[in-house]
């Protein structure tokens, strides 16, 4: 299945607990640990880093909606 921009952008925005404009590594795995989803940690720190293009240890919304697209692709 093919997820649009928008989709992301609505994930990205469930995850912006402090609606900061940016999710932090612990924002994400708060929310997935929170909800069920088992995600080794290694894994989604490998991604997070992979894709925090600016290495400020946060994704702002390109960031995670290029993240998103590799995971869905």
């Amino acid at each position: 299945m093919k997820y649009t921009r928008a989709e992301f952008e609505a994930l990205f925005n469930s995850f912006d607990f402090d609606q900061s404009k940016t999710i932090e590594y612990m924002e994400l795995h708060s929310f997935l640990s929170k909800h069920g989803m088992q995600t080794k940690p290694e894994l989604l720190r490998e991604y997070f880093q992979k894709f925090d293009k600016d290495s400020n240890g946060k994704l702002d919304v390109d960031e995670w909606c290029k993240m998103m697209e590799q995971v869905f692709k």
